[in-house]
Formats: C-alpha cells, structure tokens, sequence
C-alpha cells in the first residue's frame, strides 16, 4: 500500500513545541499544503483533529470528492508544561536542559505532565494498523504532524529514536512510502520519496 505522510504546513510558530497549542496555517502553510497536494490521487485521506492538518485536509477533500477520516491517534505529541514554549525557554528552567536532552534521547521520557515517545508511537502503531489492515488499497494521504511522522518512520522502518532526527521534517514535508504487514503482522516500509517544501 501506498502511503503519504504529509507534515501540515507552517503556522508561523517554528520552534515551538506546539502539540495541543493548535495555531492556524499561515497563508504560506496554506501554499506548502496546496502545492503537496496538487497533482495527488488518493481514495482516502486521514488527518490529525488538531486545526492545522485537520482544515487543510477537509479542504481537499471537499475540493477533490475524496473520503476524509479524523483519526485522534495522528495527533501530535502531548509536550504537557512545555507545550507551546520554544526549547530556548525549556533550557533556562532549573534542570531545564537536562530534561530536554532526556526526552529527546530516551523513548521512555515523558515531557512533564505529557506524553513520551514510546506513548506516542503506541497511538501512531494503532493508526498505521487500521490504515494497512483495511480493505482500501490506497493510496492515502495522512494529514498529521513531525513527531507523528517520526513515529510512523520508526515503526515502519526500525529506526531508532536518535536517527529519526538526523531526518529534517519541515513543516509541509511530504514523505511517501509503500508500507505493508508481513506474515507476522510486522508493519513494513520503505521511503520511495521525500519533498521538503
């Protein structure tokens, strides 16, 4: 099966960690999703709830006739008391830093009071299970955001936490890849394209 994870554009907010903060695209978020999206021929699309993916993702849907689903296991990743700070103010905190170097090495670690990777792709797990078990051969287009695609990557081609950031995903990044269970019902993928905006 063909799928396209397609990074929402910019809201004007790069930097911060915005996972319940739910800014609108800015009109340049608006063209890097349009452009994404221009020549595509998916039969289903499923997207994050959160604004950002979620208005977009509606918008093409009703324009292209194609079937919508919202799915909140796309959502981003809960970042609790840091959610909508920039890791500038995360590192003057007391301890700050090391909290910050903690999550991002270890899958285990939770954001305070929010979510850890190993939560996150645990969710993410469950989406890519109904996307590749479902009688719709694709292709389809998944609305979400970087740390959800992250997610995915990991789970499809067993990459581990710290290579999925030597991986640049800009707002408005669309990664294809053919994806798959094997006999064992092991999800599989292999990256066929990646288009940076």
């Amino acid at each position: 099966m063909r799928i396209d994870l397609l990074r929402h554009g910019t809201t004007g907010r790069d930097g911060h960690l915005d996972g319940r903060t739910d800014p609108p695209l800015s009109a340049l978020g608006w063209d890097q999703f349009r452009r994404q999206t221009m020549n595509g021929a998916w039969r289903r699309i499923v997207t994050s709830p959160l604004a950002r993916a979620r208005a977009a993702a509606e918008d093409h849907a009703r324009n292209t006739g194609c079937a919508l689903q919202i799915d909140a296991d796309w959502r981003e990743l809960d970042f609790g008391r840091w959610d909508g700070l920039k890791r500038n103010d995360i590192v003057a905190e007391p301890d700050g830093a090391a909290l910050l170097d903690a999550f991002y090495a270890d899958a285990a670690v939770a954001a305070p009071d929010g979510e850890s990777w190993s939560d996150l792709q645990a969710r993410v797990a469950r989406a890519l299970d109904r996307i590749v078990i479902s009688a719709d051969v694709g292709p389809v287009l998944v609305v979400t955001h970087g740390g959800a695609m992250r997610a995915a990557l990991s789970l499809l081609l067993g990459w581990p936490l710290r290579q999925l950031w030597s991986l640049r995903i800009h707002p408005g990044t669309r990664i294809t890849l053919e994806a798959g269970q094997s006999e064992q019902a092991a999800p599989w993928g292999e990256i066929v394209e990646i288009i940076q905006p």
